[in-house]
């Protein structure tokens, strides 16, 4: 299997991160000292206070998707490792940020960050998260939900293809809700969209592939990728 990984965009994230975190505790620390010397100037010091919050948060949450590893796509790449060499992973060159393309057709990976108890009971997503983790300085963002991220994902990946492709070549798409982290704790009941903990997706996708009865062949292959990247494969 060949990965494939916008690393601009990785390099990006991670400088925000990096630089929103410091920059908010500069300006957190400024707030202190003008609290301390200048103890009239109150309205400074909420400023300082709201800014350097925001900031920390920002550069936080950036650490955590960019600078944390493994990130989301290095655990998608080690799982997926051994399939195929006709499979083709891309991170974040797509509509969807995380897509493999193979003889049994496209897959679509939302990767979840979330760390402790996750639950679903076919109408309610719940994360159980400690007080500091909801103010945003763990890095984690709202759960949301994920399966309805993914159809989001899958159905604007579909439109974009259809601008480049033709209907009858764009392949079969599967979609995935994948938890990365080692230690989430799944609690979700049975979904149309598999909903896994990152060490079961090779199962998964090699079970696809096994039952899968109109294959890609290379040329159509080349002419989705080619559809999808262009030249931009060259730079990768």
């Amino acid at each position: 299997m060949e990965v494939f990984v916008n690393e601009r965009k990785v390099k990006i994230g991670t400088e925000i991160g990096r630089w929103g975190s410091l920059g908010g505790l500069v300006v957190l620390i400024v707030g202190m000292v003008i609290s301390i010397r200048r103890p009239e100037l109150v309205w400074a010091t909420m400023l300082s206070l709201v800014v350097g919050f925001l900031l920390s948060v920002v550069g936080a949450y950036h650490m955590n998707h960019w600078t944390r590893t493994p990130r989301a796509d290095q655990v998608l790449s080690q799982e997926l490792k051994g399939i195929s060499n006709k499979y083709h992973l891309y991170h974040y060159l797509l509509p969807a940020s995380h897509v493999m393309l193979g003889p049994s057709g496209l897959f679509v990976f939302r990767v979840c960050l979330q760390e402790g108890p996750v639950s679903y009971d076919g109408k309610k997503w719940r994360h159980k998260r400690k007080f500091w983790q909801r103010l945003g300085f763990s890095g984690q963002d709202a759960l949301g939900d994920p399966i309805r991220d993914i159809t989001d994902e899958m159905r604007i990946l579909r439109s974009w293809l259809g601008k480049q492709l033709s209907e009858d070549q764009i392949p079969e798409m599967f979609g995935f809700v994948v938890f990365c982290r080692d230690d989430v704790e799944l609690d979700v009941c049975e979904t149309e969209i598999p909903v896994l903990e990152h060490k079961h997706i090779k199962a998964h996708i090699r079970r696809i592939d096994k039952e899968c009865k109109s294959r890609l062949d290379n040329d159509a292959l080349y002419e989705i990728e080619q559809a999808m990247l262009g030249s931009k494969i060259d730079d990768l």
